[in-house]
């Protein structure tokens, strides 16, 4: 006989859905106010960073003949406001918005889920926007393969995720942590993907540099995008598999952080 007072898993899953929104629009009002262009600076924000960086590196000559530095990088610095920014926005969340856990329906795990969204809502909608804007005057092309280039960006989203899942609960567990994240997300940068084409380098280094999933995560983007215009190597059941244990490990510490906060 089904207990007619305990709500159903999508009754639930519904309410958790809006508290999670409710805090999204939250942050919003919080992180951009209502005044001036308000939630515009949603898209706004990472935008000017992306062309900012574009501008400086612009005038440098591509490591490989037929390649804008301009393009390459409209097409690939986006990607690094995901795990990069999206760490910085979540860590210590739990500890800076305790006061909303004494509100019965927000739970520690909606506030860290509403400030990924976020963060990886205005990462996407920027490089959208951007990309449709370069597409239109002549910096970027139209993609080689979309349906490619669309599951390596999503590769890059999940393994964001996982990475920034890790770093929130190792942030609520140590402060050590917390005051050398930088530090970790500076040394990353070889390791994006991003700076360091696979192509650029040599083949006995080029195994080593592949061990990280998200290197492999945006090769296989730029296939998507380039095509036969640039060389690129990856893995994608590898990449699938350690994203996978990422996302398994992040979600086991981030629930002993979360017993952690509410214990204390």
């Amino acid at each position: 006989m089904i207990d007619k007072s305990t709500p159903s898993f999508m009754h639930q899953l519904r309410i958790q859905g809006r508290v999670i929104w409710a805090l999204i629009l939250r942050e919003m009002i919080t992180r951009y106010g209502r005044e001036g262009i308000g939630v515009l600076w949603f898209i706004a924000e990472p935008a000017m960073f992306v062309v900012g960086v574009m501008v400086i590196f612009s005038n440098l000559h591509s490591a490989n003949a037929g390649l804008s530095v301009a393009e390459y990088l409209a097409v690939s610095y986006p990607t690094i406001l995901l795990w990069r920014n999206g760490t910085g926005r979540v860590q210590k969340s739990l500890e800076i918005n305790r006061a909303l856990l004494h509100h019965k329906p927000i739970r520690p795990i909606d506030i860290i889920y509403s400030r990924i969204i976020l963060e990886f809502s205005t990462a996407a909608a920027a490089f959208i926007v951007l990309f449709i804007i370069f597409v239109a005057v002549g910096i970027c092309q139209m993609p080689s393969d979309i349906l490619t280039m669309t599951l390596g960006y999503l590769l890059i989203l999940w393994f964001s995720f996982a990475f920034v899942m890790i770093m929130a609960a190792l942030s609520e567990l140590s402060e050590a942590v917390e005051r050398t994240s930088h530090i970790v997300l500076y040394l990353m940068l070889p390791f994006s993907g991003v700076f360091v084409a696979a192509y650029m380098v040599p083949q006995q280094l080029r195994d080593y540099l592949l061990l990280f999933p998200l290197v492999n995560a945006v090769e296989y983007f730029h296939h998507g995008y380039y095509g036969s215009r640039m060389l690129t190597y990856y893995h994608i059941g590898y990449t699938v598999v350690m994203i996978l244990a990422m996302t398994f490990i992040g979600l086991v510490l981030t629930q002993v952080a979360i017993k952690r906060v509410q214990a204390s």
